[in-house]
């Protein structure tokens, strides 16, 4: 499976799912380069290591440590666990063979010996980059291309190119344009493709501006969807198949109308409160003009639609810019032509767009009176000082939220410096508590293979009496230890922390005894 794909299929189990994300998808350009590769791990997801190297440095003292991550670095007290997670999702995706073996190793600048040398590591040889390209091709991951001939090398591009061409008509720039689309649009697919039902609306909401190359990109990403195999789980392929038959459904003219549950209560409809992005079905650009040009409404109501859909349309293009990646500003701009307009042309299939890509600025304007030309130019500026006006308005929101984003994240600084400063100064006064003693000893007989199935619990108890100076009774409670409880999770973790530079080997097991 596709590390982009296990990341949303399996997102539950990701603790440090955006930073996991963040670095697979920064990863993505560099995999065929095992310099590059090593070279991101080491500005970006080795903080920890970078870390030991300081403290060793000061012979084993942090008081005198003035440690801080680099902008854009992972904090180096989670470092290693998003690592490990990093590479629980690129396991099974081969393009990243570099990745999954600098995790394994441990291989970074900062410690002259690797802790992993006894672990298994994936092949490499000099042909790994090389077979990486090749694993690259096998996924459909090898876009954008600058030379339509480099698609029509594969079967299912030449074939449908071949049939296509002649009644098409179109020259090598709109080609190859139609073929990095499809590869773009169908690599966002499968990552959505866990929830099938909503992840169509990408495919059918395509806006290009080009009615032919919109429904050549939905005829191709079905051959895709049908024909593709590589590296699927029975669950991925049961899900594309119900994408595709979503797709192939939505296609139907009926789902491209208007709800009737809309339209029976335009009289009552309240406008400011109807969820645009359901009843335009995801910024259907087809809905969308339906809606805006219904006669049931008034020249009023017909503006105010588009300037609510409008609305938010940036707002969740905002909000979710993968999902909702068509550029509709063209869409928009042309409706509010249409509606400032006295004559309102047609293009194609009655649709209110022209055939071409572009409004010809002249196209009506030539037959209006200066007066009404006048008036249109103005009501022309005024639709731009309004788009001027809200992006404007979003901008400053937008720094508004990051500057108290901003003052928020310097005080929970701050306080997670207090609170590590209170925790350091309790540690270094009282040491471990009597539960993180026994878990200490638990792990240290353990690996002098004396384990609860051969001593008994209060040969344990006794023998820590003496050590701890605390009493049987409660030392006998506290060997009844529940690995599955809060409190015995961190407290492994502040034993896992004391092993770390003595004995790595238990804190090992114990980070992997805690997961």
């Amino acid at each position: 499976m596709r590390a982009k794909e296990k990341l949303e299929f399996y997102r539950g189990e990701f603790d440090y799912y955006q930073h996991v994300r963040k670095s697979i998808y920064d990863i993505y350009p560099l995999r065929t380069d095992k310099r590059k590769t090593r070279d991101y791990f080491s500005e970006h997801l080795f903080a920890d290591a970078r870390y030991r190297r300081m403290i060793k440095n000061s012979k084993g003292s942090s008081k005198i440590v003035n440690f801080h991550e680099k902008e854009n670095e992972i904090d180096h007290l989670i470092a290693y666990r998003v690592r490990k997670e990093i590479q629980n999702a690129i396991c099974d995706d081969k393009t990243f063979l570099y990745a999954y073996n600098i995790i394994e190793l441990d291989h970074n600048p900062y410690d002259n010996d690797y802790k992993g040398k006894t672990v298994k590591l994936k092949p490499e040889s000099f042909d790994s980059s090389a077979e990486i390209e090749k694993e690259c091709i096998r996924y459909k991951e090898d876009y954008p291309k600058n030379n339509l001939g480099d698609y029509l090398l594969d079967k299912i591009n030449f074939e449908f190119y071949n049939r296509r061409f002649c009644d098409l008509l179109m020259n090598e720039e709109w080609w190859l344009l139609l073929f990095n689309k499809v590869y773009e649009i169908f690599d966002r697919l499968r990552i959505l493709a866990y929830d099938p039902f909503k992840a169509h609306y990408l495919a059918n909401n395509v806006y290009l501006g080009d009615k032919q190359m919109e429904e050549s990109i939905l005829d191709l990403l079905l051959i895709f969807l049908k024909n593709y195999k590589y590296d699927l789980s029975p669950v991925q392929k049961k899900k594309l198949r119900m994408l595709a038959l979503n797709i192939s459904q939505y296609r139907d003219e009926h789902f491209l109308t208007i709800d009737k549950i809309y339209l029976d209560g335009v009289p009552s409809l309240n406008l400011n409160e109807v969820d645009w992005r359901k009843a335009t079905k995801y910024f259907n650009y087809k809905l969308i003009t339906q809606w805006v040009t219904h006669p049931d409404f008034t020249h009023d109501q017909q503006l105010q639609i588009l300037k609510l859909i409008k609305d938010r349309y940036l707002t969740e293009k905002q909000r979710n810019p993968y999902f909702f990646c068509y550029d509709l500003s063209d869409c928009f701009s042309q409706l509010q032509q249409l509606l400032t307009s006295d004559e309102l042309p047609t293009g194609c299939n009655g649709s209110p767009f022209p055939s071409t890509n572009t409004i010809d600025p002249n196209q009506h304007k030539i037959q209006l009176p200066m007066v009404q030309m006048i008036e249109h130019l103005n009501s022309s500026l005024d639709e731009l000082k309004e788009q001027n006006a809200l992006l404007t308005q979003i901008i400053t929101q937008q720094n508004e939220e990051l500057r108290v984003l901003h003052e928020k994240h310097d005080a929970e600084i701050e306080s997670m410096k207090r609170l590590l400063n209170e925790h350091a100064e309790i540690y270094n006064r009282k040491g471990l508590t009597l539960a993180q003693q026994i878990l200490l000893f638990y792990y240290l007989f353990n690996e002098l293979d004396v384990n609860f199935s051969n001593s008994f619990k209060m040969q344990w108890a006794r023998f820590l009496e003496k050590v701890t100076g605390k009493h049987i009774q409660n030392i006998r409670a506290e060997l009844n230890i529940d690995f599955d409880s809060k409190k015995t999770k961190k407290n492994l973790k502040i034993v896992a922390d004391l092993f770390r530079e003595l004995l790595p080997k238990i804190s090992a097991k114990i980070e992997n005894d805690s997961k």
